[in-house]
Parts: C-alpha cells; structure tokens; sequence
C-alpha cells in the first residue's frame, strides 16, 4: 500500500468515526488555530522521529476540522499508526482528539486493517512554535502506560528555520492578562473596559473581551495610541459593547490577508446564535469637517456626537489622521437602542484623509454597514456582506474617495427599505457645504429581491455629490434612484452636468432600473443615459466575478479621478476570479 493510500484508509477511518459521534470539541481560547498549524510536529524530549502530522481542512465560515496522524510506539518499541480528528473553530487554541489506533495493512496489495480505540489527546497550542500534548485514558494493548504528555515543535524548527511572523503570526505565549485589562474565567481571555490612554497594543495570545463603551483617548484631554497585532480577536459580549477613538487619538489595526484582525461577538461564527446584533461595533472620531453647523460656526467648532454615545466629532483638519484599518473584519455587530440611535459596523465620524483604511470586511451588521459622517477618508477594498440595513451610508458633508468595493445585500433582512447605498448630503440641510461629494470606482453591488420589501440599489439624495465609475448594480428590486430637488440642482442637468454628481462607465440591471417620481427636474434615465460609458445590460457575473461575457467599458478618466485611483478599464471590483483581492481575509462570501 502506498503512503498515500494509507493516508486514505486512516482518513476513512477518521470519518468513520465522525459518524459515530466520536469526535470531542474543545473550549474558545485566544489563538486562531488553522492552516498555519500544518505539517509535522515533533517530541522535544525524544529523537525527532517520534511525531504527528497535522492537516486542517476548512468546513465553513472561521471554522474547520484537525486531522493528526502518528505513530506511536508499543513496549517493545515496535510503531503502529495512531489518528484522531478535532473541529476547530476561529479563537479556539484547545484542541480535543479521539485517538484511533490503526493496526494492520500491508504497503503491497490488499490487506485487513483493523481500528479500535486508543486514547484521549488534547493539544494546548501555545504559540507558532509550541504545542503541549497529553494522551489520557490510553486502552491499548500494545502499552503499559496510559498516559503520556511532552511538547511538541514544528518540522521547520529542528531544520533550524523559525517559523516568524510572515508565516504564522502567533509568536508569544499567554502569561497574564497586562495592567489595562483585568483577568476573566475563560482562558486565554482578558476584559477591556473604561478609556485607555498611552500606548496601549493588543496581542494575539489573547481574546479581548470589550465590557461596555471603550474609548481610546479622552476627547480634548490624553490621547491614546492603540495596537492590534495581526491574528488578534476582540469581542463583545453584549449590544452595549464598542470600541471608539476619540478625536486626536489613534488605532493601528493592521493585520495581514493571512492573519487578519478580527471584531466580533461572543458566538463562533458557525453558531446558530451568532448574528447581527450581538454586540455594538467600531467607532472612529477625527477632527476633519464636517457641515452640520450653521455659518456664523467656524469649523473647528462645529461638532456633534456620536450615535449610541460613542464620542465627540468633528474640526477643521481635512488632513486629520486617526490611525490605520488593514485587513481588518468587524461582524455581528450594530446594537440598535432605538429607531433613531443604532451603532454601524463601523462609522467613521469626522475621519481625515490621514488615516489608511484598506482591506476591510463589514458582516451582518444591524444597522448600517459603514457609515461616514463628514470628514474627508478615503478607502480601498471594502466588503460589506449581510447587511440587514443600507451597507454603505454617508451624511454630513463626507468627499472621501472609495476604490474596490463589493456590496452583497443580505436576502432575509427585515428593513423594508434596505439600500445598497443611502447617500444624503445633510438631512437638515440639503445645500450645507462642505458638500458630500465623494468618488467611487470599482464597485459591484449586488441585492437580492425579495416579497416583502422593496430593495435598492442606490439611494442618492439630500443634495449629495458623487463621481462614480467603473461600477456594477445588480440583483435588486430597483437600480438607481435619485431624490431631493437639492441632488437634481447640484447635478445640473442631463445636457449639462456641473461636475457635482456624475455617474459613468456604469452596468447596472435590476427588475427595475430606475426610480422616477412626479416633480423631479429630470429623469433619472436621461441623467445615466448622458453620461459615458453607462449601460442597461446583464453583468454576467459568476457570483461577485466577472466572466467573459461581461461587458466591458472605457477606460477611467484619469483627470476626474486622480492619484489615489488605480486607472483600471474594467468594470465592478474586480479584474477577474483568479488572485483576488478578497482572498484569505474574508468570510462569509460562498
């Protein structure tokens, strides 16, 4: 028999097993135990042949299943084959195995193989490096003892190649929870609370538990410079749980498309209990402008709060950095406390152009996926996926720029006026400047229409701007609506665009393309219809990709759309299936 036949005869054996209940689970404890994890793992306190084999096979959304496969070795030194499978799930660092033993078989023809329990192994991952092993309750006739424990070490550390951060971010052990945090009951696991001040990093050997509203900085008072390392989990527990940084303070968030930081709730993700709501979400205040003021304000004290009591925002630093967002995911969140209170996924409030958001995943968010009030941000490779409101929303004179964008609407939503995105200007005040003017490019959204409300594509109104390109809208009830006799003066008119609000290099299809309504200055027709390179007609997707079949359009005009721009010639978010963009860090996508 072959190596990789026996490999199928014990792997059909693991299964075997899984049918029959077998298979133990382990408790959530800080570290993301996957693919990194593969390969060999050897004794420290024997020769290093003695060891297991580890091969993860993902079943679903932060969610997968451990094969370990070994030898062990009977009194007379003699090996046999010993397997067990564990599930894992994102955070959990326990791993629980049902050992078999595999006894007989031949590498040459067919041959009996006989499995029988062996024992109970738990792995205590520890970090890239380490992972503690025990064998309990060994049954085996081979062996007299029925216990065994020992450390375990990769197959590249006796090779003398140190598994560093590039390959597998977990480097450090837990020892404790630091002084800003206080201990808790699960392991692995410390509870964040109140405002934090200095310089304050959050590590991945730790689940951070948010208790309430936490701040990073005091609004005009001592600022605070936040850390997440790559791989790092931080939950809420409750709907009352969120994370806000406060004007002049910071959050560097920079994961990695294989260890990407993630803000969630307190259910793994496979859990029927884990969905929009379950704790609050992520809050950004900056100082950049914002319109909401009357005249005789000055912008640097034009101000307003947060929604949820989540901080103070607003100045007059177009420039104003609050950090850095990289390969960052924030889902299950979006508490609503009432009607007119809710917490997005994230909302970024008076956030300035300084700050770097890029890779960034919003998921099953209650109320709005992103949201930016004023301010001048810009953001590349946003997925917003799941939304059970408008995905992507913007007020309060925001004129930031978006690159690579993909909306899909989630089906079963209840609001029935759910958008891909609501765009207003100010609700109060329709021609309040700085006006919302910010420009799009590269951008599929995709709805799914539904019996009980009414699902749109965009929602354009208050007197906002927008320069939009290379875009596709699909799937929902209705495509493009434009509303407010504010939106239609800023735009101009069809034959005569002032530059405020333009749309070009457009796909869109919907069951119905455009919403037109009595009274409105012009059709929204004849505004898609006179601009270059838009087009009423089937995007052809394969899910969120293009194919072949879907149509092409014109090059960007780079004069519009400037240095931040990638000048890309191909519509919606991405250039094609293979090597994308959303690869490795996202979920929720299948």
């Amino acid at each position: 028999m072959k190596l990789g036949n026996m490999n199928h005869v014990v792997k059909g054996a693991i299964k075997g097993a899984l049918m029959g209940g077998l298979m133990l689970t382990g408790a959530a404890s800080a570290i993301n135990v996957d693919e990194h994890f593969e390969g060999g793992w050897f004794r420290t306190d024997v020769p290093a042949s003695t060891g297991w084999m580890l091969d993860y096979i993902p079943s679903g959304p932060e969610a997968g299943v451990f094969f370990v496969t070994g030898y062990f070795y009977d009194d007379a030194g003699n090996p046999f084959w010993v397997s067990g499978t564990a599930p894992v799930v994102a955070g959990q660092s326990t791993l629980e195995f049902g050992l078999l033993e595999i006894a007989g078989g031949t590498f040459n023809g067919p041959s009996d193989v006989t499995i029988e329990d062996f024992g109970d192994m738990t792995w205590e991952v520890n970090n890239c490096r380490s992972i503690s092993v025990s064998i309990d309750n060994i049954s085996s006739d081979l062996v007299s003892e029925t216990s065994v424990a020992y450390d375990v070490v990769p197959t590249d550390e006796l090779n003398g190649t140190l598994r560093d951060a590039a390959v597998c971010p977990y480097q450090k052990t837990f020892s404790g929870c630091p002084a800003f945090a206080s201990a808790t009951a699960q392991p692995k696991t410390c509870a964040l609370s109140g405002t934090l001040t200095g310089d304050v990093t959050l590590t991945n050997d730790t689940n951070w538990v948010l208790q309430g509203g936490v701040f990073v900085g005091e609004d005009g008072g001592t600022t605070g410079n936040l850390t997440i390392e790559p791989g790092t989990r931080v939950l809420g527990v409750t709907g009352n749980d969120f994370l806000a940084v406060q004007r002049g303070s910071k959050i560097f968030a920079e994961g990695t498309a294989n260890a990407p930081i993630v803000f969630t709730g307190p259910f793994a993700a496979n859990d029927p209990q884990a969905g929009a709501g379950n704790w609050g979400g992520l809050v950004i205040n900056g100082r950049a402008p914002i319109n909401i003021c009357d005249d005789n304000v000055p912008f640097e004290q034009c101000e307003d709060i947060g929604e949820g009591g989540s901080g103070n925002f607003g100045g007059n630093i177009p420039d104003d950095s609050s950090g850095v967002l990289k390969y960052v995911r924030v889902q299950f969140g979006g508490f609503r406390i009432n009607d007119e209170d809710e917490l997005n996924g994230i909302a970024f409030q008076a956030v300035g152009s300084g700050t770097v958001v890029d890779h960034v995943q919003v998921h099953a968010n209650e109320d709005d996926g992103i949201e930016f009030f004023g301010g001048t941000v810009n953001a590349k490779h946003l997925v917003l996926t799941g939304i059970k409101d408008d995905s992507l929303d913007w007020t309060h004179g925001w004129d930031g720029k978006v690159q690579y964008l993909v909306v899909v609407q989630d089906p079963d939503a209840a609001n029935d006026k759910e958008r891909g995105i609501e765009a207003d200007n100010f609700e109060d005040n329709n021609d309040a400047t700085p006006r919302s003017q910010p420009s799009i490019a590269n951008a599929t959204f995709i709805g799914a229409p539904s019996d009980n409300k009414t699902t749109t594509g965009m929602v354009l109104r208050r007197g906002t701007g927008f320069n939009m390109t290379n875009v596709i809208v699909t799937g929902f009830e209705k495509c493009l609506d434009l509303d407010s006799d504010a939106t239609f003066a800023a735009a101009g008119t069809p034959n005569s665009l002032s530059g405020t609000a333009t749309m070009e290099n457009t796909i869109i299809s919907c069951a119905q393309n455009f919403e037109e309504e009595d009274g409105d200055a012009f059709t929204v027709q004849a505004f898609f219809d006179a601009q270059m390179g838009n087009q009423v007609a089937n995007p052809a997707l394969d899910g969120i990709f293009p194919t072949d079949a879907t149509p092409g359009v014109m090059p960007m005009d780079g004069d519009k759309f400037g240095a931040f721009f990638d000048k890309t010639d191909y519509p919606g978010a991405f250039k094609s299936k293979a090597n994308a963009w959303t690869n490795g860090w996202t979920e929720f996508l299948d």
